[in-house]
């Protein structure tokens, strides 16, 4: 991330993907699930990095307003497409600029074919969010 942002100043937002390793009591792998844009589709789960952790991590609370705007938009497009914001101590390396986030694509118990609507919708959120600045 350091080099890229090096290289490219200019890039506003940092994502880091995922899928989220629910499982049940059991151990048993959990699906989540949901309808984006007609399709059947995984959850998103946003998760926002503190400092709390004890690692410098100054603009946290500038990609918690960043997972706030974006779980709005992604909810008034495709409501029931996020799962709750999962606020952390650690910081995922979400302090290299003020719009980063770990962004959990359904879990491993979601298909591929689950994951991709839901990574459209996400991707649709964003350049919404991000063309109205």
């Amino acid at each position: 991330i350091e080099a890229w942002l090096e290289r490219y100043p200019s890039i506003p937002v940092v994502l880091d993907l995922h899928r989220d390793a629910a499982e049940d009591a059991e151990g048993r792998y959990v699906a989540t699930s949901c309808t984006a844009s007609g399709a059947d589709a995984a959850q998103l789960m946003l998760v926002c990095g503190t400092d709390y952790g004890g690692l410098p991590h100054p603009n946290w609370r500038g990609n918690l307003a960043f997972a706030a705007q974006l779980q709005l938009a992604l909810e008034q497009a495709d409501p029931g497409i996020c799962r709750p914001l999962d606020l952390r101590c650690e910081r995922f390396n979400q302090h290299a600029t003020a719009m980063s986030l770990l962004v959990e694509v359904g879990s491993v118990g979601d298909t591929l074919a689950r994951a991709l609507p839901a990574a459209q919708s996400l991707g649709r959120a964003l350049a919404r969010l991000l063309t109205q600045a």
